[in-house]
């Protein structure tokens, strides 16, 4: 969940990036010190956190996906990379390991694709729940990827409720 700090009105949205593409997303857009200050909000000043992961996690030492699944509680949303380069393909092994990681009440934050259909498709078949927005994994494709996300994180969660029906 976002973290909110209501004597400053600020509120902090982390996003993880996880994939072999991850840098060159975080690259295009612009942050500061991992950080994307948003524009006030009802005055409140949002920014997104961002943690980079690459291509598998759990390679290696496992370090990284231990990083990665001790961050998941707090984490608002999710965006699998995929590029077409040497080493920057997806890793179904680290995107099924990441669903398992996932605990079932979180299978509902959303989820976006910077990077080829194999990789929705992947996400879909495995976790039952389509991204909110796949596109290339190209520079200007990225901050319009996290506007789809923040969208869906930023919009009123209060509803009006109906009055009852008449007797």
């Amino acid at each position: 969940m976002a973290t909110l700090d209501n004597a400053h009105h600020e509120i902090e949205i982390r996003i993880v990036v996880m994939g072999g593409a991850s840098d060159f997303m975080l690259a295009s857009l612009p942050l500061k010190d991992g950080k994307m200050q948003l524009h006030e909000l009802q005055g409140w000043k949002p920014a997104l956190t961002f943690a980079a992961f690459p291509t598998d996690p759990w390679a290696a030492d496992g370090a990284a996906g231990r990083e990665l699944v001790e961050q998941l509680p707090r984490t608002d949303a999710l965006v699998l990379t995929d590029a077409l380069g040497e080493g920057q393909h997806y890793s179904s092994n680290a995107v099924e390991r990441l669903t398992r990681a996932l605990i079932p009440a979180m299978t509902n934050i959303p989820v976006a694709i910077f990077g080829c259909r194999a990789l929705e498709e992947e996400w879909t078949s495995l976790t039952g729940v389509a991204p909110v927005r796949t596109l290339e994994p190209v520079a200007e494709n990225a901050l319009p990827l996290i506007k789809a996300i923040c969208a869906i994180l930023l919009r009123s969660r209060l509803r009006s409720t109906p009055p009852p029906p008449p007797r």
